[in-house]
């Protein structure tokens, strides 16, 4: 695996030039943005017309005409409603190729896709990202790539692999039972039969760099060997997952289709429930008590009803068979007060021709939420979930990562898909002349 690992991130280093001009051409020490409107904050008005001021990726000044530095790179914004770049909370790397029909691309070729959606995520405004489940650790090469800087692309959480039992929810393997994969079904892919199979998993992930657990609770939608409905881990072994991964200061997300498993990880003491397809009161009765973070991740039902998913034939069957029961979930989480513990996941791979955070806020609002609850959640609540105390919001003394939009997201929440200029950690990286 650690083989596999440095064949990923010596391609991302040796082959993608992009990159490599991306890393050398360094940021400007000092921006002055004006801006014609202003969110400082997703919960509050907007303000305006205001300036700031940045340097060396930090916001150092925000006022209604600050005066301008000495040798500062001016972006005049004045034009549009400059807003927190947005973060999502639930992605995936794998990605099939343009023809799609691939069953197991090489970790190095995914990767390579993967860096291409990344950077297509920040120019599009996404400036931070959590990978919730991905084969052969290419999400932690990816991340260090980006922090490093030798790619572009927004930060990224990685979850290493799912944890998962065989012929479950992150089991797509269909090859024929002569062939002997032992090695294959083991806690370091993320695969459990037990309690101290799970133990060992959260171990491992994060001995290899996992700053996220996620676990499948139950079935699901795109995975072509069991059913939404179905149970999957124990619940003994979601304790045993949450109290390790805890002592590690890491959080756990769980996968969870149906209530069972919904109740079962809240009992275990996860942090986030993704998906949520069939809440029920007790289920919100708890997440509200324990602050439990809920990822409803609307978008990628309502494509699959809407006709805008052309995977394969199980994951169009089982997301139309599940939709009346997720979008129900998602308005009670919304009547009982849940929209401040929500965040907002496109459960997509960023591969041209997909969805994004973008869409997934508007689906929000087309289901119920309001534009603020929306914004809210794709800003503040998914930077809190990922711990990101210096992003979600423009202040003083955080990173200055923002996004310029024609029209005013509170008013119109299309307006988040009308970007006209990126800046992240200081730097311009779409629009502006770019």
């Amino acid at each position: 695996m650690m083989k596999i690992q440095a064949a990923a991130m010596f391609a991302l280093s040796s082959t993608l030039a992009s990159g490599i001009a991306y890393a050398a051409d360094a940021p400007a020490k000092t921006l002055y943005v004006r801006a014609g409107k202003l969110m400082t904050s997703a919960a509050e008005p907007l303000k305006g017309p205001m300036t700031m001021v940045v340097t060396d990726g930090k916001i150092t000044a925000i006022g209604a005409s600050l005066p301008v530095p000495a040798g500062a790179q001016e972006v005049d914004l004045s034009g549009y409603t400059v807003v927190p770049g947005f973060i999502d909370s639930h992605i995936h790397l794998n990605t099939a190729g343009p023809a799609g029909g691939e069953t197991n691309p090489s970790y190095g070729l995914q990767t390579l896709r993967a860096q291409r959606n990344m950077e297509y995520a920040l120019k599009s405004g996404i400036v931070g990202v959590r990978v919730l489940g991905t084969d052969g650790f290419i999400d932690v090469a990816l991340a260090d790539a980006v922090d490093e800087g030798t790619v572009m692309g927004p930060h990224m959480l990685p979850a290493g692999h799912p944890m998962s039992i065989p012929a479950g929810h992150s089991d797509h393997f269909t090859f024929p039972s002569t062939i002997n994969l032992d090695a294959f079904y083991t806690p370091l892919q993320g695969f459990i039969n037990s309690p101290a199979d799970a133990e060992k998993a959260v171990h491992l992930q994060i001995k290899y760099g996992a700053k996220v657990i996620k676990i499948m609770a139950s079935g699901g939608v795109g995975s072509p060997l069991d059913s939404p409905t179905a149970e999957q881990l124990s619940p003994e072994e979601m304790k045993v997952i949450v109290e390790q991964a805890h002592m590690a200061h890491v959080k756990v997300s769980a996968h969870d289709e149906n209530t069972k498993t919904i109740l079962d990880a809240l009992h275990a003491g996860v942090d986030s429930i993704e998906h949520a397809s069939e809440l029920n009161q007790e289920a919100v009765d708890y997440m509200k008590a324990h602050h439990v973070w809920w990822d409803p991740t609307v978008f990628v039902v309502d494509n699959i009803v809407q006709g805008g998913d052309h995977g394969p034939a199980h994951r169009i069957r089982k997301g139309k068979e599940l939709a009346a029961n997720h979008f129900a979930s998602f308005k009670l989480g919304l009547k009982n007060g849940m929209a401040s513990q929500m965040c907002a996941g496109s459960d997509m791979s960023y591969a041209p021709g997909t969805g994004t955070v973008l869409d997934e806020m508007i689906t929000m609002v087309k289901f119920g939420a309001t534009p603020q609850q929306a914004l809210v959640a794709a800003t503040i609540n998914s930077a809190a979930l990922a711990g990101w105390s210096d992003m979600g919001t423009l202040e003083v003394g955080k990173e200055a990562s923002f996004v310029a939009l024609d029209g005013d997201p509170t008013a119109d929440i299309a307006a988040v898909k009308k970007t006209k200029a990126v800046v992240f950690e200081g730097k311009v990286v779409a629009g502006v002349g770019k």
